[in-house]
Order: structure tokens, then C-alpha cells, then sequence
């Protein structure tokens, strides 16, 4: 399959968008005010997952399988947070991890997410290309070594 299924992309640019907006405010923030090291250390961490959706996002739009493992975890790290947040926040995520399973692991998605075979090196156009020499017609086979 070569074309990218429609959910891919929309999943690819929504965790893109998000990274970048998450990545930014922390970012921000981390500039602003940093009280503590426990809140600094917090806000790094928040940084690196906001760049690790947009990671996700950019390696599924080419088609890397560990990017859509990558962008399922993240969001079931979510859901984990907000389990101990809000049940509001728990539900909501929940359904959303159960659709991105749906769309992720689809029968068009794994096509998707294949690993396609390299591409073999070809000869250059103006290479000869090396013909055998035709065996003689009364010529005896070639000696083969024997079998053990």
C-alpha cells in the first residue's frame, strides 16, 4: 500500500500540533519561572514529552511502526495522569485511547506501517553487463563437486 490512510494523517498532524503547543507553553514557562528544581525537573520532563508527540507524529507520517507505538503510549501516559486527576479527564481519554487503538491498529494502518523492502542498488546505465559464455554444444557438463 502506497497511499497513506486518511486517519494516519490526521492522528500524525493532531500529535504534531499538540507536541509543538505542549513543547512551547512548557518551554515558556520553564523561562518565566522556575521556583524549585522538583518544578524544573517537571517541566523538562513535560518538554521532552511534548517533543516526543511530535516525534510521533512526524515518523508516522512516513510510515515508522515505533512511531505509532510511541504515539499510543504517550497518550495512554495520559490517560494514567488523569486518573489520578479527574474522572472527567480519565473517561474522556479513555474513549480517546480506545478510538486511536481502532484507527492505529486498523487493517489500512498496518499496511501502512509495514516495513516496505529496501530498494536494490541497480547497475549503472553504461555498465556491460557481464554475459557467461554459451557452453559448447558437445562440450561435456561442468564437474560438480561431490556430495557428502
Amino acid at each position: 500500500m502506497n497511499n497513506r490512510p486518511p486517519a494516519i494523517t490526521a492522528l500524525s498532524i493532531f500529535y504534531m500540533i499538540v507536541g509543538l503547543v505542549s513543547t512551547s507553553t512548557h518551554f515558556n514557562e520553564l523561562r518565566a519561572y522556575s521556583p524549585n528544581f522538583l518544578h524544573t525537573l517537571g517541566t523538562i520532563l513535560m518538554i521532552v514529552l511534548g517533543a516526543g508527540a511530535v516525534a510521533a507524529g512526524y515518523f508516522m507520517l512516513q510510515g515508522r511502526n515505533w512511531a505509532r507505538w510511541l504515539a499510543f503510549c504517550w497518550t495512554l501516559f495520559y490517560v494514567i495522569v488523569a486518573a489520578f486527576y479527574s474522572l472527567g479527564g480519565l473517561i474522556f481519554l479513555s474513549a480517546f485511547v480506545f478510538l486511536l487503538a481502532l484507527l492505529l491498529f486498523s487493517k489500512e494502518a498496518k499496511e501502512w506501517f509495514t516495513p516496505k523492502p529496501a530498494v536494490m542498488l541497480q547497475a549503472s546505465p553504461w555498465d556491460v553487463p557481464q554475459v557467461p559464455p554459451p557452453a559448447e554444444p558437445d562440450a561435456p557438463p561442468p564437474p560438480t563437486e561431490p556430495q557428502s
